[in-house]
């Protein structure tokens, strides 16, 4: 009986934190680590309707200056998900760097059966990112 609730206990811990990040931010971190700063935007947006879009991939030039600062950049960890509907879902995530943190949140939308990025945003300041009640939570 100790070993079933063990069991059951260690699955829920488990799983509380399973949330994905979406192969559109997974892929964008891998080209990010594999080709600098300028593969990030490119990757995240890659099949959506912002994809090639001037304005977003300026964004590339922000995420150098973030790291002309904050140093090298290492990995992305989920912080929280909304699923909004369906097709739709929020997430929050950290974009670590050797000296401090980034903050970014993603509008994932279910196209054909796959995810896109329809809207993103990043920044050194978590609450411009997540309203409180999403860090607090």
């Amino acid at each position: 009986m100790k070993i079933i609730i063990t069991t059951f206990f260690l699955l829920i811990a488990f799983n509380v934190n399973a949330i994905d990040l979406g192969i559109p931010i997974e892929n964008a971190s891998k080209a990010y680590l594999k080709h600098g700063a300028e593969a990030f935007i490119p990757a995240l947006l890659k099949g959506s309707p912002l994809e090639g879009d001037k304005t977003a991939l300026s964004q590339s030039n922000t995420i150098r200056q973030i790291e002309s600062f904050y140093g090298k950049f290492l990995k992305i960890e989920v912080m929280r998900e909304k699923v909004l509907s369906e097709n739709v879902r929020l997430v929050y995530y950290i974009m670590n760097y050797e000296n401090s943190p980034v903050f970014g949140n993603a509008m994932l939308y279910k196209k054909n059966g796959k995810e896109i990025v329809t809207n993103f945003n990043f920044n050194t300041k978590l609450f411009v990112i997540a309203p409180i009640a999403v860090v607090f939570d």
